[in-house]
């Protein structure tokens, strides 16, 4: 399992005697779509040249734009930027894909496929968002497993009725 500090941890844990950690100047820029900057303040992002396997777990707001292949878990908000791959399985509150992504995402709150992403895999999710110029293959169902239809009976029955 992997854990992030953010720069109040690395405050945290710096003291006088390591200027180094206290004055390190870490920080973490804003993410760059409109989409993931209200909801990733405050979060942690790996970059493009980090490679990672197995199994990855986080609180809070992550946006990953490396190579990924194994499972990952949360219960916050995973953002997958333009240049990230991914294979595996995903559970978290919210996922916004911006790369691709070779598996199945269950998300509690929603999924949102952005321009140019691809997806090649099933979702499970109360809100399911798939920009045009997205790809996406697989099935997509309801969390609570079962979907909830509109009734066209009433109308049909309107409309017989002005028929006859």
């Amino acid at each position: 399992m992997i854990h992030f500090f953010t720069p109040y941890h690395l405050k945290m844990f710096g003291t006088k005697s390591d200027p180094q950690v206290r004055n390190s100047g870490v920080a973490f820029p804003a993410p760059s779509s409109p989409s993931s900057q209200s909801n990733h303040r405050g979060g942690a992002i790996i970059t493009d040249q980090v490679e990672l396997r197995g199994s990855l777990a986080f609180d809070g707001n992550l946006e990953f734009n490396g190579h990924f292949e194994g499972e990952i878990i949360s219960g916050g908000t995973l953002l997958i930027g333009a240049d990230a791959i991914l294979k595996g399985d995903i559970q978290a509150n919210k996922v916004i894909l911006h790369g691709k992504m070779h598996g199945n995402i269950s998300a509690t709150e929603s999924i949102e496929v952005c321009d140019q992403a691809q997806l090649f895999g099933d979702v499970r999710t109360e809100k399911f968002i798939v920009a045009e110029s997205a790809s996406f293959r697989g099935r997509s169902e309801p969390l609570d497993g079962k979907a909830t239809s509109p009734s066209f009976i009433p109308t049909f029955r309107h409309l017989s009725s002005k028929l006859a």
